[in-house]
């Protein structure tokens, strides 16, 4: 999967490349999940699985998935994350 024009390996990457447009798109078309699945994270795949369509709570529920404090931007996240490797 990519964001903010890099390949994503892991979650780490996720976080370190964050777009909440990418994000998005990326859950609309399902290529999230197939990530969350590839990389092993199988807990998460199904947490992104089970959100209920047209969920008011969207982003909520992605940012609550990825461990990510909900008042962050996405600035904030990819330097915190890009400081931890």
């Amino acid at each position: 999967m990519f964001m903010n024009g890099e390949n994503l390996e892991s979650i780490s990457d996720l976080k370190r490349c964050f777009c909440l447009d990418e994000l998005l798109y990326s859950y609309y078309n399902g290529e999230l999940e197939i990530f969350l699945e590839k990389t092993g994270e199988h807990e998460k795949a199904e947490q992104v699985r089970n959100i209920p369509e047209n969920n008011a709570l969207l982003l909520l529920r992605l940012y609550d998935i990825f461990d990510l404090p909900f008042e962050d931007s996405e600035e904030k996240i990819r330097s915190d994350h890009a400081l931890s490797l």
